[in-house]
């Protein structure tokens, strides 16, 4: 009798239990998924919409953020005033014309005295005048844009090319890294032949002799530039340069 009543309950799980269970999984299979699908059509509508009202305008393009300041190579006008007694080489030179060409208005003067060259130069520093100072042994040489020489004669130095590079910007924080140093570099723009193209170069000095000119180029310490601007100069050169004297009115 036991194993009948046994047998009757598996029989009723089988046939009334188990397919009400299944039933009910169903249903709860089929409601999960409808929901599921609107949760998800939710998060789409979210996207499209909320994402979109929050996307602002900028107030100003990024484009113009990233234009670089043009960098003016030339010359440098005083802002404060200066004493004689208060001056040196290192100041003359720091605040002295960043730029020179192959042929340049003005011209260069020699000095054997310092005090004469300072005031030479302090005089073009106070009213705006392009000049550049370099100094080798006793000698101070002072190229100033309003000194004047012969009429219809030119003058010509030399300088020591030290480094090549076809875009200004290249060649400028090279020399300022120089000159900060006490090395007295100078920006060079000069004419590719025969293309006539510009090219800008880093130059060193002012020479009146050709072998002024080369003892000073043999002495170059090529260390401290490398460690300064990170460029190699045993390709040095020699190189010519003109001076005009004042234009004509």
């Amino acid at each position: 009798m036991k194993k009948k009543s046994s047998g009757f309950s598996l029989i009723l799980i089988l046939v009334f239990v188990l397919p009400l269970i299944t039933f009910i999984l169903t249903v709860y299979t089929i409601y999960l998924k409808n929901e599921m699908n609107l949760l998800d059509l939710q998060i789409k509508d979210l996207g499209s919409d909320y994402l979109s009202s929050q996307i602002l305008e900028p107030e100003y393009s990024y484009e113009n953020e990233l234009i670089l300041p043009e960098i003016q190579v030339g010359k440098t006008k005083a802002k404060v005033n200066y004493n004689i007694q208060n001056l040196n080489y290192q100041l003359l030179l720091d605040n002295s014309a960043t730029l020179l060409k192959s042929s340049n208005v003005g011209a260069v003067k020699i000095f054997d005295s310092e005090k004469k060259a300072f005031e030479e130069a302090l005089y073009a520093l106070e009213n705006g005048i392009d000049y550049f100072i370099f100094k080798n042994q006793n000698k101070y040489y002072l190229y100033r844009e309003d000194y004047d020489i012969n009429a219809n004669d030119e003058q010509y130095l030399y300088t020591i090319q030290i480094y090549l590079f076809y875009s200004p910007a290249l060649a400028i924080f090279p020399t300022m890294a120089l000159r900060e140093a006490g090395i007295p570099a100078v920006v060079y723009n000069g004419k590719l032949s025969p293309s006539n193209a510009d090219y800008w170069s880093i130059v060193v000095g002012l020479f009146e002799t050709a072998k002024e000119s080369d003892e000073y180029m043999k002495n170059m310490d090529e260390q401290k530039v490398f460690e300064l601007t990170g460029l190699g100069i045993k390709d040095r050169f020699r190189k010519g340069i003109y001076f005009t004297g004042v234009e004509n009115e």
